[in-house]
């Protein structure tokens, strides 16, 4: 491979990309240890300025040039979801360490592409999952693990999303909709929680946006899946009906377990100062705190062989999880359930 085999105490990573979740990473790694952002490109070059100059970044003019420069250990893709295979396969080709924001991709060829190149590379592939580093999710993915809630019976979710800040988000082609671009963090962690799903119910539609409208996919979605263990799982998700995060409800025969991080992060603040914008109560969040740095930080260890990768998941387990958001989207164009392992 054509990749500096330098001896690594620390990792140099090029971000490609600098639009939202691009910054969201940028002020997360300002927190990481052994691991610096040191090199940024975007097609739109204003907005690569912007960010070099916000951070202190190198201006890169491509992503090609970032893939031939020997001294970028790694790669953190924040790009639009129709971008993900190719760029994924062709940074492991050039020897770079990869971080993808998920979805893997957004058809299942596109997705079995990556997890061969996962297969026949030695770097390390980390997809955008961050849901598995967020507190508590991580405590309560082992406390479930040791049965301490007995046999699990069902699970319910609420999922507030972001308002879409390009087209491409509803493009089916593109983004895929509410379904594959922001449920896909749920679809993984029921999985990763409850394991396998053996079918799925859809049901939603475009009630708000008008990208949504315009492209003909939703912007609210309730999908019901039941697992190979039994477990029934609901998620509603939205990009209209809230501003950012979720809750969860685990119930099994020896007890339950509640998530709320839209109410209940491990901060309450309330300012009194009613001639402020920011008054009233605050809710300060776990997930862009403790959720992105705690990937990142996962990624540069993993790097460094410091962990073993294990929670960040498999290639296989990012096609998994589209696979199952996949069939949640396919219920809901053809109006019934759709079994899975077909």
């Amino acid at each position: 491979m054509a990749n500096n085999e330098r001896s690594l105490d620390t990792v140099r990573v090029g971000l490609i990309g600098a639009g939202r979740i691009a910054k969201v990473h940028a002020a997360a790694y300002d927190r990481i240890a052994r691991g610096s952002i040191v090199a940024v490109t975007d097609p739109v070059i204003e907005a690569a300025q912007a960010m070099s100059k916000e951070h202190g970044y190198a201006l890169a003019p491509s992503f090609t040039d970032l893939l031939h420069d020997d001294s970028i250990d790694a790669v953190l893709l924040a790009t639009p979801n129709f971008l993900h295979a190719d760029q994924t396969i062709q940074a492991l080709e050039a020897g770079k360490h990869v971080f993808c924001q998920k979805p893997i991709s957004l058809t299942l060829e596109d997705a079995n592409r990556v997890v061969a190149a996962a297969a026949a590379s030695d770097r390390i592939l980390q997809f955008g999952f961050m849901l598995r580093f967020t507190p508590p999710i991580p405590q309560l993915q082992q406390r479930i693990e040791r049965g301490e809630l007995g046999p699990l019976i069902a699970a319910q979710a609420a999922v507030f999303g972001w308002e879409p800040s390009s087209d491409w988000f509803y493009d089916p082609k593109n983004g895929g909709g509410v379904i594959l671009d922001t449920l896909v963090h749920f679809g993984d962690l029921v999985l990763w929680l409850f394991g396998p799903a053996e079918r799925v119910t859809t049901e939603g539609g475009a009630y708000k946006l008008e990208g949504a409208k315009r492209f003909g996919s939703p912007d609210n979605a309730v999908v019901t899946i039941r697992h190979k263990s039994g477990v029934v799982s609901s998620m509603y998700v939205s990009w209209t009906a809230g501003r950012g995060n979720f809750t969860l409800d685990v119930f099994g025969n020896d007890g339950s377990a509640t998530v709320d991080l839209v109410h209940s992060q491990a901060l309450n603040l309330f300012i009194a100062d009613k001639g402020r914008e920011d008054a009233g109560w605050q809710y300060p969040d776990l997930v862009w705190d403790y959720g992105y740095a705690g990937e990142q930080q996962y990624f540069v260890d993993h790097i460094l062989g410091r962990v073993d990768g294990a929670r960040a998941g498999t290639a296989g387990q990012a096609r998994d999880a589209l696979a199952l958001m996949l069939a949640a989207q396919e219920s809901l164009d053809v109006g019934h359930t759709v079994e899975l392992d077909r």
